[in-house]
């Protein structure tokens, strides 16, 4: 929605926000329809947990078998493609996103080349991947003298 009454108030910062992401999903949305066959680089919505020995990406991919997906590892930098192909149908109202899209993202330490582990499972893509040895913290004995 592009126009959107306020109150007489002054509107607080949070809704501003609120109001420029809509603008700004809005804007997306007639690009994609527009420009649907172009990647994009926003999507899949991820999340992404971090502890000493790995990090875990966590990407959302709905209705796409493993074969729909790529996942590659160079160097630091995890790239995750894949594509929505569009059904052969005529939609009163299609919201869905079709098309190919592309995710990269790069961390900040070192990562192993081995081990790695990626997996979907009920529309959620999981990747482990180990830190290099040199990237994981260790301890550092103190010596007294």
């Amino acid at each position: 929605m592009l126009v959107k009454a306020h109150s007489i108030l002054r509107p607080s910062s949070a809704q501003v926000w609120h109001d420029l992401a809509e603008v700004q999903n809005e804007f997306d949305r007639i690009f994609r329809w527009n420009f649907g066959d172009g990647v994009s680089g926003y999507y899949p919505p991820v999340n992404i947990r971090e502890n000493e020995n790995a990090y875990v990406v966590e990407a959302r991919i709905p209705g796409l078998a493993k074969e729909d997906v790529s996942v590659e590892l160079e160097g630091r930098k995890l790239t995750i493609k894949g594509e929505h192909k569009r059904a052969e149908a005529q939609y009163g109202r299609e919201e869905r996103a079709s098309g190919k899209f592309e995710r990269v993202i790069t961390f900040k330490h070192a990562l192993a080349q081995n081990g790695i582990n990626a997996e979907v499972k009920d529309g959620i893509l999981t990747v482990t991947l180990p830190k290099a040895e040199e990237a994981k913290p260790r301890k550092i004995e103190i010596v007294a003298k």
